[in-house]
């Protein structure tokens, strides 16, 4: 079955065990051009796009926008025009997600069917079926709806929120209802799967950060790029994680991943929740370095640009909220990182030093451990490390 292609959800990335389609690009019936994007799927909060690697015709849609299927799950079927049904049902009731066949169909493309006349409108064409079935459903004109999906796509939100003039309404004029989107129900998954899965233990430390803050004004006063408190104590952390690797790892099927360099997983804010960029080697890197780089990040999770290597391969998680002025938190380990550093606000306390009573500038550090895979005296001892690097600035 050669002139068989089958669809099914890619492995991208060592991480990935599922993904959520997002939206089809294409409908049953469409012919389809080698290179062509296919579908957008959704994993580890970004979105990915499939391009087909050969010519046909999409001949079946298994798997409807919105659902969640594992790694090498059948999503569609493409095949040539000559193919009849009886075959591809064959194809379809056989598939076990070997992907060999997959690699073969890579390696020789079906010739191409004649390209089929499309009538779709440009509405048509930029929303799947799905969306075109809501749309039918609610009275909502494709024409009249403005796409926010990627490059200009209509969405199923974009449709509800046009038939109820910009909102979803709940029947309570007091209330609003509006549907999470892909992203937040893919965050929603894996840190509920997270929180039951993961033994979490967690271990709280207060740190000094008057020396630090005085390495900061010296640097400010000497470079045009702004250093922050934060891209500071990312330094003093990575540093921390090369004194004490036994923390600087992932834990993925039973096995332990020791990684010798401190790729920083970074939790960013956004309006679609919280963006784990990746800092790689952070332990090289000077604090303007890390400055630059934190600013880019946060600008491509802002705008919807991250790319996938912008998001993989982190070994440990640091989130500060300090700046929104929480004082501190526990934070959910993201897998398959073993731990997450949860900093809060600096701010002025009371201390006894040398017997007598004055203050310092501390922060709360709260370090969530995964102890199937770190132990109690090892998550402290990566504490003190990290206590010493930032108590080295001073």
């Amino acid at each position: 079955m050669s002139d068989i292609f089958a669809i099914a959800v890619p492995k991208w990335g060592i991480e990935m065990v599922e993904g959520t389609l997002n939206q089809w690009n294409k409908s049953v019936g469409d012919a389809v051009a080698k290179g062509d994007e296919i579908l957008e799927m959704e994993s580890d909060k970004i979105i990915n796009v499939w391009d087909s690697p050969i010519d046909g015709v999409l001949r079946r849609i298994l798997v409807e926008e919105g659902e969640t299927q594992p790694v090498g799950a059948l999503l569609g079927v493409i095949a040539g025009a000559d193919v009849d049904d009886a075959t591809i049902d064959a194809f379809i009731a056989g598939f076990s997600g070997d992907t060999a066949q997959s690699s073969e169909a890579e390696k020789t493309p079906a010739p191409a069917p004649a390209p089929a006349a499309s009538s779709a409108n440009d509405a048509a064409t930029r929303s799947s079926p799905s969306v075109r079935k809501l749309a039918q459903e609610l009275s909502v004109d494709l024409n009249t709806v403005t796409g926010t999906g990627r490059r200009g796509r209509i969405t199923e939100d974009d449709v509800r929120a046009n038939a109820s003039g910009g909102e979803d309404a709940s029947g309570d004029d007091s209330v609003t209802v509006t549907a999470l989107s892909a992203t937040r129900q893919t965050i929603a998954r894996r840190l509920t799967q997270a929180k039951q899965d993961i033994p979490h233990y967690y271990l709280t430390v207060e740190y000094e950060l008057d020396g630090l803050l005085a390495h900061r004004e010296s640097l400010n006063a000497n470079s045009d790029q702004r250093i922050s408190v934060n891209d500071l104590l990312l330094g003093c952390t990575a540093r921390a994680l090369i004194k004490e690797p036994r923390v600087n790892i992932n834990l993925i099927d039973n096995a332990v991943h020791q990684f010798s360099t401190a790729n920083l997983s970074v939790a960013v804010a956004t309006d679609e929740g919280l963006y784990p960029v990746t800092l790689r080697g952070a332990e090289n890197l000077a604090p303007d370095e890390i400055s630059r780089s934190m600013a880019l990040l946060a600008e491509k999770a802002a705008s919807g640009k991250l790319e996938k290597d912008d998001l993989s391969d982190g070994s440990f998680t640091v989130s500060n909220l300090g700046m929104l002025g929480v004082k501190n938190f526990t934070a959910i380990i993201n897998p398959p990182m073993s731990a997450i550093l949860a900093l809060g606000k600096a701010e002025p306390t009371p201390v006894v030093r040398n017997g007598e009573l004055t203050t310092a500038t501390i922060v709360s550090a709260t370090l969530s451990c995964d102890h199937r895979a770190i132990d109690g005296a090892v998550g402290a001892k990566f504490l003190q490390a990290l206590g010493e690097e930032i108590a080295a600035l001073g």
